[in-house]
């Protein structure tokens, strides 16, 4: 018995149990072959982050084999980060894209599960840690994401959130190198990993950051010294999220997505359902959209709890619960129609698109706020009633951690839909017949294209009066030879966007538009004519590397040079 609590005082003990209780969920996902879920385009994300490094992109922004091969700059506004990540397991693990992305899936939940842990053993024992733990794995939004929506953002923005307020509760109590920059390295993995968790989740973690400052005798140093590591967060993230925001103007407004078809019914929140279909207008969706009636049953007791005047015993004070319930409330009541005249005010909508979204930090705060049951309830009443939550939280979700079903498929079922002609052994000759009735919606136009291909064009580089011959060194740099007798334009079949430059010649020549596809237009000279055409940084993507790539630097001389460079003492 001695030697039992020996072990149960140890970390490792329950970080052990927490990657076991992981298995429950990721089993299915070590199973031959794959399942249907709705962000299948996924797999084509990360075939093009795959193609765009292939190409020497440093950052990857240009997404060649997209509609019909024109090309669209993805990664300028899709978040990217899971993606290297998926890339980095494809080109050095050899392993397919399907399993790549499966690997993304069962690693984001242990390690979320892990974090999670390590987070309320800020504020509770390893007990109440462990059980907080489990309520986060078995969240029923979790569910939804893994088997349902595919959602590889989401899911790992179950890993992101509860880092950042690690690393930001680490720098707050012990100001050194390491965690300064651990804590602006999460900051910036927020953003990049998920840029709508992001938008949702950083104003908790400027409230949270408040909150424990006005905790803190030196306020004002403690102040300076998160906002300087939020700041290089920002920083380090800052050639993503700064070219997403100023060359938004160069793609067409607007969403497939309307937010008020979107929000879900009071009880669709809290009775149970289960559906692998549709997010739909009315309360006869075909997803399900609940909190978790483990989830609610903890929130419950613990403002049950406050009611009866129970006070924390442990080493905080009570404004981390009360911002935890308040992060739940909130969290419903943007998920409400009511909210509706916010959503129109504010620029929601536009970037979060869903509603239910929300459910994120439900998931979130009511996990959190298990720690309190556990460590305020005297004797064993508050284990007791902990793990009996626990349970109840693993038997009531734990069917819903299942595909509707599984197929066995390669790489080339999802390439062949959403490629023109490409295959997991490169270009293919022959038009993919599974691709003509596939819509990318999701991708919107650039403001020169005024209607979408159709069709592949007949070859990359045309000139309608002369002669052409060109090599592709890349997806994004070609080299041709023109010989025509009197000025022309040759047409470059790939959508116009910033970066894209052209030199006839040996001099740089401005690129023109050839509508109705908002392809290039390269005005040439009569005679022969030398041609370069590549995509490249534009002067804002340029200008924001720099930042990113300066503030990297900086923040890794002070992890490796922190005796020497770094400011803490």
């Amino acid at each position: 018995m001695i030697k039992i609590k020996r072990l149960l005082d140890e970390d490792f003990i329950w970080c052990s149990l927490i990657f076991l209780a992981s298995l429950i969920i990721i089993r299915p996902l070590f199973y031959p072959g794959f399942y249907p879920f709705h962000d299948e385009p996924q797999i084509a994300n990360l075939y093009q982050m795959v193609r765009a490094l292939s190409s020497g992109q440093i950052p990857p922004r240009w997404a060649p084999d997209v509609s019909f091969n024109y090309g669209y700059p993805l990664f300028n506004f899709y978040y990217p980060l899971p993606f290297y990540l998926g890339s980095f397991f494809h080109f050095f693990f050899g392993i397919s894209l399907i399993w790549s992305l499966k690997l993304l899936f069962i690693l984001s939940v242990p390690i979320s599960g892990l974090v999670f842990f390590l987070l309320m053993r800020k504020y509770f024992s390893r007990s109440s840690s462990f059980f907080g733990a489990i309520v986060y794995l078995f969240t029923p939004y979790r569910a939804v994401n893994l088997y349902v929506r595919g959602a590889l953002g989401e899911l790992w923005s179950f890993v992101f959130m509860p880092l950042v307020l690690l690393t930001l509760i680490n720098l707050t109590e012990k100001r050194s190198c390491k965690n300064f920059v651990f804590f602006a390295f999460s900051v910036g993995g927020l953003i990049l990993n998920h840029n709508l968790t992001a938008i949702i989740f950083l104003p908790i973690v400027v409230i949270f950051a408040l909150v424990i400052i006005g905790q803190k005798k030196e306020k004002i140093s403690t102040f300076l010294v998160i906002m300087a590591a939020f700041l290089f967060g920002l920083s380090i993230s800052f050639y993503y999220w700064f070219p997403a925001i100023a060359e938004k103007k160069f793609v067409q407004a607007g969403t497939p997505f309307n937010p008020f078809d979107h929000f879900p019914f009071l009880k669709q929140l809290v009775i149970p359902s289960w559906g692998y279909g549709a997010s739909l207008w009315g309360p006869n969706d075909g997803m399900s959209f609940q909190i978790g009636i483990t989830n609610l049953l903890v929130v419950l007791i613990a403002i049950t709890f406050f009611l009866l005047g129970k006070r924390l015993k442990i080493r905080q004070d009570n404004s981390v619960i009360y911002l935890n319930i308040g992060i739940f409330f909130v969290s419903i009541f943007f998920m409400n129609i009511r909210s509706g005249f916010l959503w129109k005010i504010l620029p929601l909508g536009s970037y979060i698109q869903f509603p239910w979204r929300f459910l994120m930090l439900t998931s979130f705060s009511s996990s959190f706020l298990i720690g309190l049951i556990s460590d305020l309830l005297v004797g064993r009443k508050g284990v007791t009633l902990s793990v009996l939550l626990a349970l109840s939280a693993v038997f009531l979700t734990a069917g819903y951690f299942k595909p509707e079903k599984q197929f066995f498929v390669d790489d080339d079922y999802y390439l062949l839909r959403f490629f023109a002609n490409r295959t997991s052994k490169g270009e293919s000759q022959k038009l993919s017949e599974e691709y003509l009735n596939y819509s990318e919606d999701y991708l919107p136009l650039t403001i020169w294209t005024m209607k979408k291909p159709t069709s592949l064009p007949e070859k990359k580089l045309e000139i309608n009066e002369g002669k052409i011959s060109y090599r592709s060194l890349s997806s994004i740099d070609y080299e041709a030879e023109v010989i025509t007798s009197e000025p022309g334009e040759v047409i470059f079949h790939s959508y116009y966007f910033p970066g894209w430059t052209a030199t006839v010649n040996g001099r740089k020549v401005p690129i023109g538009i050839n509508p109705p596809y908002g392809d290039s237009l390269i005005p040439v000279p009569a005679g022969k004519s030398s041609i370069k055409i590549k995509f490249s940084e534009s002067k804002i993507r340029y200008f924001a590397d720099l930042v990113s790539l300066f503030s990297s630097i900086v923040l890794l001389a002070f992890l490796v040079l922190k005796k020497r460079f770094c400011f803490f003492r």
